[in-house]
């Protein structure tokens, strides 16, 4: 971060989001909708409703607290509960993450002619930064991310299409994810996207 802008008030509370996702004690979405509030704020009273709800005392130099894995939880009134959480391998059907989910680090997801489709938007994280790993054997994956988290793609790639639209949001030093997309015969697309924003019919083909 800029020094200038050690003393600036937006700054600090922006550490102090950070600190938080890196704890997972918010959501990428949770975070990116604070920080686009905070970011801006030009009053004192604006930037204390962008951090309103949050827990006092939260302090951005504490450690990331480690994640334990509970059970899925139940559906009310839902006999049988279905979880697929812990599936990392498609052949010809759909690997599928939505919703409110952990995004663990070191997540590999592997899709044999089939698709892997994640909205990270809701996703919730324990570290400031989270490798994952797509291995597309003419496959396809589909991922949409929020805006303010920033992404490396690394990977090793054959007669494969990797298509990115950032959109036009900005990035204020949020969790970053390396993605590593490897991939035969297949097709990779990732979408900058708020959450709660409705995505476009058209994003399959972009």
């Amino acid at each position: 971060m800029d020094p200038e802008q050690d003393n600036d008030p937006r700054a600090l509370a922006q550490r102090r989001l950070e600190a938080m996702v890196g704890r997972g004690e918010l959501s990428l979405a949770e975070f990116s909708d604070r920080a686009a509030k905070i970011w801006a704020a030009t009053c004192p009273a604006e930037l204390e409703v962008a951090l309103s709800g949050l827990p006092a005392g939260s302090d951005p130099a504490a450690p990331p607290a480690a994640h334990h894995a509970g059970p899925p939880a139940p559906r009310p009134g839902a006999a049988i509960v279905v979880d697929e959480g812990q599936k990392t391998t498609s052949i010809f059907d759909t690997l599928k993450r939505e919703g409110r989910w952990m995004l663990p680090d070191d997540y590999r997801l592997t899709s044999w002619m089939g698709e892997i489709y994640l909205d990270a938007r809701e996703a919730v994280v324990d570290r400031p930064r989270t490798h994952l790993q797509l291995d597309l054997w003419a496959a396809n994956a589909r991922v949409l991310l929020p805006p303010g988290v920033s992404v490396t793609i690394t990977g090793n790639r054959t007669m494969t299409d990797l298509k990115i639209d950032e959109g036009r949001y900005e990035v204020h030093g949020g969790p970053h994810l390396d993605i590593e997309i490897n991939g035969f015969m297949a097709s990779a697309k990732i979408k900058i996207l708020a959450a709660g924003e409705k995505i476009p019919k058209t994003w399959k083909w972009f």
